[in-house]
């Protein structure tokens, strides 16, 4: 006869923990095989996939510039699908788009996406935003498409109205991992494509087609907390376009002017700019900051004219002298300068604290028109070192370069950084 021993308490537990993991796969194996599968919302919520991309006809969407297709639409973006296109056409847009995390927009090149008249009546207001700035979004692709901000039947609110229309067309707040590409957007009241607190970004190929001129009427605008991230061949297609900055980082923001409700001041950080291109910007880049760092910053290959700045560090409503600037590199501009005033006074104006800002190849073109402004202006209240190619170095609170272009030159040179 075999001897058998007596189970023991541990066995037992064993054996349960066996069956408890068997029915639990059995569970998700069953989940796995359902023919609908369900993905999790921005909400928390399950919504059912009813196919790997949908197009908005499909939902009931028309594109043809009469019937409101906003709830068409969003019915798509809704539907749990990883991809939505939008097919050539003119689509009506009563309220905001609103785009979850996981999903891929793609309109046609031909698809125009317009704000309906009298639709910009609120702070929450814009053609596509993402479906959760509070919690955050993740992994959000748009591509193609006309965005049309419709400005001339949609103005901004007034500042101090904190429920007013913003003016903004595209605006992605809290996101990680975003791409926008290959869109034109036209005519918005203020900012083009608003960003802040995003990370891992990409912006590109994308077309600034601004023939209705408003204040404030930047390209990409990217405010605190922003990180990683490129912003690259970005175009203007109408003159004097666009109407304010091609390209603004603003750490510090009056976040309470209606134009910049939702956003937050902070820190910007790791940035590359490149490819820009108009003929008569106002201003191709702005670096705005008070108290918060911006810090590891290139710009390259700038090439056209504008009205006032090529690159704008100025104090804006803060003292002379502000700001927590850092390693900024400005490489291969080709800039001519269209007109002059005395508060523009220079091509690249620098008047707020700034540390390892490089600067290579920057080329000026020739117009008479201007040659009183300088190429270079930096006066921003305190003892700057300045380097110049041939390393002949210079201390000085005030300094310029009036005419000509820039070979190479170091402000405020850490002895370990390296071009």
């Amino acid at each position: 006869m075999t001897n058998r021993k007596t189970p023991t308490i541990s066995h037992h537990l064993r054996v349960w923990f066996f069956v408890f993991v068997t029915c639990l796969l059995m569970v998700v194996t069953h989940a796995v095989a359902q023919p609908e599968g369900k993905v999790l919302s921005d909400n928390g919520s399950s919504k059912p996939v009813s196919s790997k991309t949908v197009s908005v006809v499909d939902y009931g969407a028309m594109g043809n510039g009469q019937q409101d297709d906003a709830t068409a639409i969003q019915k798509a973006l809704d539907s749990g699908a990883e991809v939505v296109t939008i097919p050539s056409g003119v689509y009506r847009i009563g309220c905001t788009l609103w785009i979850g995390s996981g999903v891929t927009l793609k309109a046609d090149p031909q698809a125009v996406i317009r704000l309906a008249d009298g639709a910009g009546n609120h702070v929450s207001v814009f053609l596509l935003a993402n479906r959760n700035p509070g919690n955050g979004n993740n992994h959000i692709t748009v591509e193609g498409g006309v965005w049309d901000g419709n400005n001339e039947h949609n103005s901004r609110g007034k500042d101090g109205d904190l429920f007013a229309y913003t003016g903004t067309a595209i605006n992605f707040v809290n996101v990680r991992h975003l791409v926008l590409r290959n869109l034109t957007v036209r005519n918005p009241d203020a900012f083009s494509i608003r960003l802040g607190e995003v990370e891992d970004f990409l912006v590109e190929d994308i077309v600034l087609d601004h023939s209705v001129v408003r204040p404030n009427q930047d390209g990409v605008h990217v405010g605190g907390f922003s990180q990683r991230g490129i912003i690259r061949r970005i175009k203007a297609v109408n003159p004097n376009t666009p109407n304010d900055d091609m390209v603004a980082l603003n750490a510090d923001d009056d976040v309470e002017r209606v134009l910049n409700l939702g956003m937050r001041r902070g820190p910007i950080r790791d940035i590359l700019v490149e490819d820009l291109q108009a003929d008569g910007a106002y201003t191709f880049v702005r670096i705005l900051s008070k108290e918060s760092l911006i810090e590891n910053i290139t710009v390259r290959r700038v090439k056209g004219s504008c009205r006032f700045y090529a690159v704008n560090m100025t104090n804006w409503r803060f003292p002379i002298g502000s700001g927590d600037i850092r390693n900024v590199r400005l490489e291969q501009f080709n800039i001519t300068k269209t007109d002059y005033k005395e508060w523009a006074p220079s091509l690249i104006n620098i008047k707020l604290k700034v540390r390892d800002l490089y600067i290579r190849d920057f080329q000026r073109g020739d117009n008479p028109k201007t040659t009183q402004a300088s190429t270079l202006f930096l006066s921003n209240g305190q003892e700057n070192t300045i380097q110049s190619a041939d390393d002949r170095r210079q201390s000085s609170s005030g300094f310029s370069i009036p005419q000509g272009g820039i070979r190479e030159l170091w402000i405020n040179r850490s002895s370990n950084l390296q071009p």
